[in-house]
């Protein structure tokens, strides 16, 4: 009975994802609103450019994303197979089962309040600082600077957080299969991974978004293929209670013992649906962003919902009726009888899984070298200029791109110093990322929910609206956010000193901005100014 009522859950959240994206697109088609997107592009890059020059700002980025890359970002971002191979390995069978059948629909409902606020933020503010730029609208310069900042902290914590795990990965694996020190190969690895994506930021959004599209198109090719495999592998029986023990016992029987996290795994179920800002962090580089980023940021996480859901439980179920050992030490790892006695499909496979987990890297350090720009271009402080300069060829931030890379790296070193026993270098930084970036979202969400009923901020025109739902979808995105922090701190108290720290950091920043009153406000920039920006950045 209760595996029933978790399937009924499951099918129940769904149908919400479905009713709350046919509500915003029926909204956005009776709102009268003209995509350009079959004219020529030149009529599509002259809307695009008039959008942004009304915020003040020059198109100075090149404008190369189309909707494949809108929703490749956040797809990347939540790194469905190297995230859930990691909630499989850390939480064990003995808790995976249960957290997949009963907490994966209780999150993918709170996901769905919180990607219908961003993407209805983020389809009014069509900038890199997105939610960041709406905070300053509905809740003071300061709130905006310190929502950016404590984004910008998420940002790089969770890339640091995915890089190092994949380093990790690959190193375990190469010990299983070659023999050596997997500390020593992860931090080859690891350093490898960051230069490597240092790299690919500064080539400009034109190798980012064909190595992004490549990743994503990797992703959920293996994925169709697993779901085969897996479907296959154990035809005719499946057999769910056997990854639903009862409580006392282990795990199923034949199954290798591991130590079973409830904590740890639901924080690693609910990560598996952030996109991190990745999407938002492009509107200066999509053609016609309030369209395209807010519907791939939605869909992106309502696919990741239905296929993840089944894509992890059959794991799940494979790996409960199978005793699995493995030198990588995952149990995850032999997905049939001919990959589990092939050890070139096993590195085959566990290859895939740090191509996902860098692939979601990259999104967010790519995303944080355009949060960080945005941020230094609205500063009149002469240490950001260098953050705010843009390359005329490559079109991108070569100072933010350096900066993204090194903050990750510290943030990597500093975890690596932390005890390895009880998960706490898995989690520090995974609970860092989830709390900074919840409370970046929080704060544009407080000044939401203070408005009255009915009524709307003037200089918010969202272009997606879930309609008269939004005021359940924002008091449920804000009590979701603050639980989930709250849950993070409670995981590793660590992470809860590192967040608190930095927030004090970014309140102090962003303390002078709202001393100085009138005289802060950032002071638009002439027609003329804009031409002649833009003319020394040519499309």
């Amino acid at each position: 009975m209760w595996i029933w009522i978790g399937f009924g859950m499951y099918g129940a959240a769904a149908l919400a994802w479905l009713a709350v994206f046919a509500a915003a697109e029926r909204r956005r088609q009776l709102g009268g609103y003209q995509s350009l997107t079959k004219y020529a592009a030149y009529i599509q890059f002259m809307q695009d450019k008039s959008e942004l020059n009304r915020y003040g700002y020059a198109q100075r980025l090149k404008r190369a994303f189309g909707p494949f890359a809108a929703f490749a970002l956040p797809f990347n971002a939540m790194a469905l197979l190297g995230g859930g191979a990691l909630f499989l390995h850390v939480a064990g069978p003995g808790a995976a089962g249960g957290l997949i059948l009963w907490a994966w629909p209780l999150l993918g409902l709170g996901a769905l309040a919180v990607h219908a606020v961003s993407a209805e933020l983020m389809s009014a503010v069509p900038t890199a600082k997105g939610t960041s730029h709406a905070a300053e609208w509905l809740a003071g310069k300061a709130a905006g600077r310190a929502s950016g900042l404590l984004r910008l902290g998420g940002q790089w914590a969770l890339a640091a957080w995915m890089s190092l795990e994949a380093a990790r990965w690959l190193g375990q694996s190469w010990q299983g299969w070659l023999g050596g020190s997997a500390a020593a190969v992860a931090a080859v690895a690891l350093a490898f991974a960051l230069a490597l994506q240092g790299l690919v930021c500064l080539a400009g959004n034109g190798c980012f978004g064909f190595v992004q599209r490549a990743v994503a198109a990797v992703q959920i090719g293996c994925c169709l293929l697993l779901l085969a495999l897996l479907a296959g592998a154990l035809w005719p029986n499946y057999s769910l209670p056997s990854i639903l023990p009862p409580l006392g016992q282990g795990a199923g029987t034949g199954a290798v013992p591991l130590n079973a996290d409830w904590a740890l795994g639901a924080l690693l179920l609910w990560r598996l649906f952030l996109s991190g800002g990745a999407a938002e962090a492009a509107a200066e580089e999509t053609v016609e962003p309030r369209m395209r980023l807010p519907w791939g940021q939605f869909q992106s996480a309502a696919y990741l919902y239905t296929g993840g859901y089944v894509l992890l439980a059959l794991a799940a179920m494979y790996a409960a009726s199978r005793p699995l050992g493995g030198a990588a030490g995952a149990w995850l790892h032999p997905v049939s009888s001919a990959i589990a006695s092939s050890p070139g499909a096993v590195l085959a496979l566990d290859a895939l899984v740090a191509v996902s987990l860098l692939g979601g890297s990259l999104s967010l350090l790519f995303a944080s070298t355009r949060l960080a720009g945005a941020l230094a271009r609205d500063s009149s402080h002469p240490a950001l200029a260098r953050l705010a300069r843009v390359a005329v060829k490559r079109r991108t931030y070569d100072g933010a791109a350096m900066l993204a890379v090194l903050a990750a790296a510290a943030l990597a070193a500093g975890s690596a110093l932390l005890p390895a026993s009880g998960g706490a270098q898995t989690a520090f930084l995974l609970a860092l990322g989830v709390m900074l970036h919840h409370g970046a979202l929080l704060l544009p969400l407080s000044g939401l929910l203070r408005l009255r009923r009915g009524q709307e901020h003037p200089a918010l025109a969202p272009l997606w609206s879930p309609g008269p739902a939004r005021g359940l979808l924002r008091w449920t995105a804000a009590a979701v956010l603050a639980v989930v922090a709250a849950a993070a701190a409670a995981i590793s108290p660590a992470a809860l000193a590192a967040a608190l720290v930095w927030l004090a950091a970014a309140l102090l920043a962003s303390r002078p901005l709202a001393a100085a009153g009138a005289a802060d406000s950032r002071s638009l920039p002439s027609r003329q100014e804009l031409l002649q920006l833009e003319r020394s950045h040519p499309q």
